[in-house]
């Protein structure tokens, strides 16, 4: 069965007409989340956890369960932009990495599965299609200011302003208009948004804590992938946003 379950900058809307879909999002479902722990200095580690389950229901699986997470391959962004590889283990809940921030900065955590074989979804409606998953989370050590930009093909892009959370969604790091996002936190909160013009959109949180924001992406450009052949590429993206 399939998986269930992302400054100001110049924006543009995408205009391209067969290059993206961008589907409604599958709510009350499983998914993959990110979360990290951590004291929030500099020299001090770092804890990275995925999970699959549920994260508005607090549902997280575990054992067997877990074993399709095995193709996740995770890395992050240094205070000085470089892409450093993390190393997943499994556990009993979760998949973990552990790093060491050398100094105070933003660091960028991704998640990413692209290496799933073609799936034959006629019967969801979604036809053959290559499927992908993003993950992201960002970590602040020490006191840091540093702008964020989009780093995967689909990924979202939050700043704090008035009391409220403006997401800026993007499709291969432009932003994309008409795009739906679902916000969710641990409590069974969530809300369903859509981009404007600009690609933004933005929420007043419900309180402090951690939302993970979902987007969902059909790209219906076909193809193939180790010698099958697939009508579009479905990417999964899920954002986790702590706010304070």
């Amino acid at each position: 069965m399939p998986p269930q379950r992302i400054m100001a900058l110049p924006l543009k809307q995408l205009t391209t007409s067969a290059f993206l879909l961008l589907l409604p999002l599958l709510t009350n479902a499983h998914g993959y989340w990110m979360e990290l722990s951590g004291s929030g200095k500099p020299s001090s580690e770092v804890i990275v956890k995925i999970y699959f389950g549920e994260y508005e229901n607090n549902l997280r699986e575990k054992g067997d369960r877990l074993n399709g997470m095995k193709d996740f391959r995770a890395y992050y962004l240094d205070s000085s932009g470089q892409q450093q590889p993390l190393t997943l283990t499994q556990t009993e809940t979760c998949w973990e990495a552990r790093f060491t921030p050398a100094k105070a900065g933003r660091y960028q955590v991704v998640g990413i599965n692209d290496t799933r074989e073609v799936q034959d979804w006629i019967k969801y409606g979604m036809g053959v299609v290559r499927p992908m998953e993003y993950l992201r989370a960002d970590y602040l050590a020490g006191n840091a200011l540093d702008a964020i930009a989009p780093l995967t093909d689909i990924d979202v892009v939050a700043r704090p302003l008035n009391g409220q959370m403006v997401l800026t969604a993007y499709a291969k790091k432009t932003p994309t208009a008409k795009t739906k996002l679902t916000v969710l936190n641990s409590q069974g909160w969530e809300k369903t948004l859509t981009t404007g013009a600009d690609g933004t959109t933005r929420f007043t949180p419900s309180g402090p804590g951690i939302y993970i924001v979902e987007a969902e992406q059909m790209d219906k450009t076909p193809g193939q992938y180790k010698d099958k052949d697939y009508a579009a590429v479905r990417s999964k993206y899920a954002m986790t946003l702590r706010v304070e």
